[in-house]
């Protein structure tokens, strides 16, 4: 059975690639703000690592892409319909609590559905890290024994500096150095992660309102915890 997963150079993608096994691997340069980092960084992991790569530029989303780095809606829809052509396996990394309309394990199930009925064979759409948090991904990569130093090299920002990749003001980067910090990784940011004002002005209120999973706000917390910081909610 064919199998292809869809490859961004993340955090959670390059542990991704590891734990399936090295399948081939699958990048859309959709020519979305801050791609050159991602593409230069897929290009590097994959040369260090023997990586069966592909870069595709079928699919052109600049239109719907911002500055801000906001999440263009359905792309994964769009890659899954596009690996559907290549692979009877489609691994998309999603991890425990994601839950936007395209990335989630009940989108998945339906994009599989959809795939199917129109190819006339089974094509499966699905992540290996459904029951894993972004943190516990880190940790297993560690267990494996896999090098810390190459996964320093992926790549999680939305909003990339020209300076220094890492821009600390996004919510990737944010996820991104929970995640490390949890494992006790120092990661490389322009601006420290914690001291980003959204985290007071959105992410507080909305684990106060429980618009987030409990494991998500206690990675959060302990996170925040390792440096003395841990801001009230506005009042």
């Amino acid at each position: 059975m064919r199998e292809v997963l869809l490859f961004s150079a993340g955090l959670d993608s390059f542990p991704a690639w590891h734990y399936l096994g090295k399948p081939p691997a699958l990048y859309f340069d959709i020519r979305h703000y801050g791609r050159q980092q991602e593409i230069d960084t897929v290009q590097a992991l994959a040369s260090a690592h023997g990586m069966d790569l592909t870069i595709s530029n079928e699919l052109d989303l600049s239109a719907w892409a911002t500055p801000q780095g906001d999440l263009i809606p359905f792309r994964n829809v769009l890659f899954a319909m596009l690996a559907g052509f290549r692979a009877d396996v489609v691994w998309c990394v999603g991890v425990k609590g994601d839950h936007t309309a395209d990335k989630s394990p009940e989108a998945f199930i339906r994009m599989s559905e959809m795939l199917t009925a129109f190819a006339g064979r089974p094509i499966r759409v699905d992540s290996p890290f459904w029951n894993m948090t972004k943190s516990e991904i880190v940790a297993w990569y560690l267990e494996a024994g896999l090098p810390v130093n190459d996964l320093l090299q992926t790549f999680s920002c939305a909003t990339p500096e020209d300076a220094f990749a890492h821009c600390g003001r996004c919510p990737s980067c944010l996820r991104r150095w929970i995640a490390l910090t949890n494992n006790d990784i120092a990661g490389h940011f322009a601006s420290p992660p914690w001291t980003w004002d959204r985290i007071r002005a959105y992410y507080l209120p909305a684990m106060a309102s429980g618009g987030y999973p409990p494991h998500r706000v206690e990675e959060f917390r302990r996170a925040m915890a390792t440096v003395g910081v841990f801001p009230e909610p506005p009042r």
